[in-house]
C-alpha cells in the first residue's frame, strides 16, 4: 500500500478516498473472496489516518455488500453482490442475464397436501395434492437461495423431479404442459434464517434473508405456483418496480 495515494486537501473525505483504494485493491484481485482485509491499525500506521477514518473506511465496504465483519477476527472480502433479485423472471434466466451460471439442486421432490394458506393462494380445495419441490439455486456454484414450490397436482400430471434435471421450472411450463406463465404477485420480507435454511445457504443464523412468497398466474388469472423463496441478503436486494400512488377515480 502506498499512504501518499491518500490526498488530504482532496474535497473527498480521507475515509471515502481510502475505501475507494481497498476497493481497486478488490478489484484488481490483490484481496480475493474470503481474504482478510488489513486491520484498523495497519490502517492507520501504513495511511497515516485516525482510528476513526479507517473504521469508516471499512465501514463503508461493509455497507456496500464488498466486505463483512467476524466479531473478534477482522473484516474479510465478501462475495460478489448479485443486485436486485428479479420477481418476473426466472432464477435461470435472472441469473444469464447477470452473465453467471444458474444451477439447482432438487433437495426435496414428492407429492403433499398443501396448508390452508398455500391452497388458498392456489385456488384449491383444501385436500387436493400437489407437487411441492424444493431446491436450493446456486450462481456460479455458490449458494444463493432456497426455494420450496407448491404446484397443483391436476395441472401438472406425470411430473416427476426428472423434469428438473436440465430445465427451469417456467420451461416445463411451457415445454411439457404447454402453460405459459403471465403475471406474478410477491411479498417480500425480512427474516432470520433457520437452521436447516443457514446449512442449505451456507451462512449463520444471526445473519438476515429476503423471503419472498411468489404467486404466478395464466392471462386468466388461473394459479400456476406458490413459491417460498429464501435469499441470502448479503448477495441480494429488493426493489420494488413503478407503480401510481394515485388512487382511482382521484381528481
Amino acid at each position: 500500500m502506498k499512504p501518499t495515494r491518500l490526498d488530504p486537501s482532496s474535497y473527498v473525505p480521507l475515509y471515502m478516498q481510502l475505501a475507494a483504494l481497498l476497493r481497486e485493491q478488490i478489484q484488481q484481485g490483490r484481496y480475493q473472496s474470503g481474504d482478510q482485509l488489513p486491520s484498523e491499525p495497519t490502517l492507520v500506521r501504513e495511511f497515516e489516518v485516525s482510528r476513526a477514518t479507517a473504521i469508516a473506511a471499512l465501514d463503508e465496504l461493509v455497507a456496500s455488500h464488498e466486505a463483512y465483519r467476524v466479531r473478534g477476527r477482522g473484516t474479510f472480502v465478501a462475495k460478489p453482490f448479485l443486485g436486485r433479485f428479479s420477481l418476473s423472471t426466472s432464477f435461470t434466466e435472472d441469473m444469464r442475464q447477470r452473465g453467471l451460471e444458474p444451477s439447482s439442486e432438487v433437495l426435496e421432490f414428492g407429492v403433499a397436501t398443501p396448508d390452508p394458506e398455500t391452497a388458498a393462494m392456489l385456488g384449491a380445495p383444501l385436500q387436493e395434492e400437489c407437487y411441492r419441490v424444493v431446491r436450493l439455486r446456486l450462481a456460479n456454484g455458490d449458494p444463493v437461495a432456497l426455494q420450496t414450490a407448491y404446484l397443483p397436482r391436476r395441472l401438472y400430471p406425470d411430473l416427476t423431479a426428472e423434469h428438473f434435471a436440465d430445465s427451469h421450472l417456467y420451461d416445463v411450463m411451457r415445454r411439457v404442459y404447454s402453460i405459459v406463465p403471465q403475471w406474478a404477485e410477491a411479498i417480500v420480507q425480512a427474516h432470520k434464517p433457520t437452521a436447516q435454511e443457514a446449512r442449505h445457504l451456507d451462512m449463520a443464523t444471526r445473519d438476515p434473508v429476503l423471503v419472498a412468497w411468489h404467486l404466478s398466474l395464466d392471462d386468466s388469472l388461473r394459479s400456476l405456483e406458490y413459491v417460498r423463496s429464501v435469499y441470502r441478503s448479503d448477495r441480494f436486494s429488493f426493489a420494488s418496480g413503478r407503480q401510481s400512488v394515485i388512487p382511482p377515480n382521484a381528481g
